[in-house]
């Protein structure tokens, strides 16, 4: 159809083109013109390919003036620095060591210098490990002492501050650990005095003589250096030496190691040991560009403070790159309440609790942003596991598959249904109608399934003592009427040398028991403890059994809701999900049971059960 105008809203290329062709057949001089088998066809291919490219290429540059929109690593980082924030590097891994020297004569103390090295073999990569700091071990402790070693290559940069030539303090490598980096400014090439200058974190302390640099993320993931302008901060002047040392670090390959090659010597002793306290951990790759969008803007809220549960959450996860997933609560949220906290519980990348040399760390990081008066406390995650029994009611009419190929849908899908709505605290509800709904979905075969799931807490008892256990599931136990037995139930465990469970008896009260063959009930203790069904909290009291099968005694409790809640330092896990198909005309059973592996499965973190309440 004719038109008068030249559409310049269209951005598809047969839109455009169209929009031409209109624009054109609609002029005197082309009426009845063959426009699809002329030359001119072939102009208006090129006219609209190039309104086309044009239109995307102003879309691309539009999108990348936007944090929210952007793609460009270096668009990103640019984007984020107009609001205050510095993408975090890389992080080298790092581990504590107990030294023992033993110095030829007897000094009175001997010194471990700063980049003193340890290596590891991993792979046959060979990861460099050095002393952040010089430490200092004195006659009086034997010589001994505890020290940080960190993943990562020390190097150093050097500049001639030239004011008519102006250099970039630009650091030439990737994977810069930039918590490593000392910037010192000495005074000349034959004046070796020298001022060494600190990150500046808050411009309101900064005068015009403070000896302060600035850092900024430059392009292809470099970082670089810069100075202030005697306005604020200390601007070099010509003929000073810029001397920058920093590590270049392996990220997250430095983690999870804990064999190393000693140096031949320590402070010039050659005689000594050295034991590793744990693991290595806290290494971290270079923050990605979807982290940068997300932790930017929550950065600029916290403005260098930590007040809100949401300003700590938001520093650790800024600072540590090793970091999944962060619960904050205040005191006064907690059960008791204790006031004058504040209640951090983390999870890392690829596992499930944070060693005690982490926690430390992280408390230090906090110190300068936390208000004086709140002491953070950390509590170790606990882990809710939830085991969904299904039976799935299968068309075998509809589908090709055999029915365990359909079973192994299901539990492919159910790992998924954990992996995308489970698993940090961020997540921390289990749905039950999506979880059917993931199972229904499975295969088009399946016409429906029937679903049952058992609350699960593990706990690790004491075989030689008696003790008094607090198990929280934090939901409330079905328990509809008084008198409804049943809700709670066991692991075996041994008990006055018999195999007993445990079990309640719909009043609130915990039992142990055994079966005496062939199917008698014999309760050994009907006091043994309580069950609050309302808050879901069991506590066994005096409990002392004297063996437990497998590395843990689970604790098993029916739920007044199939929608479970976490709350707190609580995450939710997919244990023994249990799957068998039937067929749905016969209900004959055509796939026996199998267990999907979930992480649930595979994560088993273990409570002590001793706390007043578990949190």
């Amino acid at each position: 159809m004719p038109e008068s105008t030249i559409s310049v809203t269209e951005l598809d290329f047969d839109d455009i083109k169209q929009s031409l062709k209109g624009y054109i057949s609609g002029k005197p001089e082309f009426l009845d013109y063959n426009f699809e088998g002329s030359t001119i066809s072939l102009l208006l291919d090129i006219l609209a390919y190039n309104t086309y490219q044009n239109a995307y290429y102003t879309s691309m540059v539009g999108n990348e003036m936007f944090l929210d929109s952007a793609q460009l690593r270096d668009s990103v980082v640019s984007r984020a620095k107009a609001i205050g924030y510095t993408p975090r590097s890389a992080r080298g891994a790092s581990t504590t060591l107990d030294v023992s020297v033993t110095p030829v004569g007897s000094p009175a103390s001997i010194t471990i210098a700063k980049n003193t090295e340890w290596s590891a073999t991993v792979d046959g990569i060979i990861y460099k490990f050095v002393t952040p700091k010089e430490y200092t071990f004195s006659s009086a402790d034997n010589y001994t002492g505890t020290i940080s070693i960190v993943e990562g290559r020390p190097l150093t940069n050097r500049w001639t501050v030239d004011t008519s030539n102006p250099v970039r303090y630009v650091l030439p490598n990737e994977n810069v650990d930039t918590t490593s980096i000392v910037v010192t400014i000495q005074e000349s090439a034959v004046d070796t005095s020298s001022t060494t200058y600190t990150l500046a974190n808050d411009i309101t302390e900064v005068t015009s003589t403070s000896p302060i640099y600035f850092l900024q993320e430059t392009e292809d993931s470099q970082f670089e250096i810069y100075f202030g302008d005697n306005v604020l901060g200390k601007s070099p002047t010509n003929g000073n030496i810029v001397i920058v040392s920093y590590r270049v670090c392996n990220g997250v390959d430095g983690n999870d190691i804990s064999t190393f090659t000693n140096p031949s010597t320590i402070g010039g002793e050659s005689t000594f040991s050295v034991l590793v306290n744990s693991s290595t951990s806290g290494g971290s790759s270079i923050e990605s560009v979807s982290s940068i969008q997300f932790n930017a803007p929550k950065n600029f809220e916290t403005q260098n403070r930590a007040v809100l549960a949401g300003d700590y959450k938001q520093i650790i996860l800024n600072n540590n790159g090793d970091i999944e997933s962060v619960s904050v609560w205040g005191g006064e949220e907690n059960t008791p309440a204790i006031y004058g906290k504040v209640f951090i519980s983390i999870k890392p990348i690829g596992g499930t609790i944070i060693s005690s040399d982490r926690k430390d760390a992280i408390k230090t990081q906090l110190k300068k942003y936390n208000v004086l008066s709140i002491d953070p406390e950390f509590v170790n995650a606990t882990y809710l596991y939830i085991r969904p029994t299904t039976t799935v009611n299968m068309d075998s009419s509809l589908t090709t598959l055999s029915a365990t190929a359909v079973q192994t849908k299901v539990v492919n899908a159910i790992e998924q249904f954990e992996d995308d709505n489970l698993g940090v605290f961020e997540k921390p509800t289990f749905r039950y109608s999506k979880f059917s709904s993931a199972i229904d979905n499975a295969d088009n075969s399946i016409k429906s399934n029937n679903t049952t799931i058992v609350m699960e807490k593990r706990f690790n008892p004491s075989v030689t003592a008696a003790s008094t256990y607090n198990i929280s599931f934090n939901n409330a136990i079905n328990n509809p009427h008084t008198g409804h037995r049943f809700a709670i139930s066991s692991s075996t465990f041994t008990y006055q040398g018999k195999t007993c469970y445990l079990d309640d008896d719909g009043n609130g009260n915990i039992r142990i028991y055994y079966i005496q063959l062939p199917n008698t009930t014999i309760y050994l203790d009907e006091t043994a403890g309580t069950v609050n069904y309302k808050t879901g909290l069991v506590t066994l009291n005096s409990f002392a059994p004297t063996a437990y099968s497998g590395s843990y005694l689970s604790i098993f409790a029916d739920p007044a809701d199939n929608n479970i809640k976490a709350i707190r330092n609580q995450i939710i896990l997919i244990a023994n999900a249990r799957v068998t198909v039937v067929d749905d005309a016969t209900t004959v059973v055509t796939a026996q049971t199998v267990t999907a592996t979930t992480s649930g499965v595979t994560t088993n973190v273990i409570d002590s059960g001793l706390y007043p309440v578990v949190y």
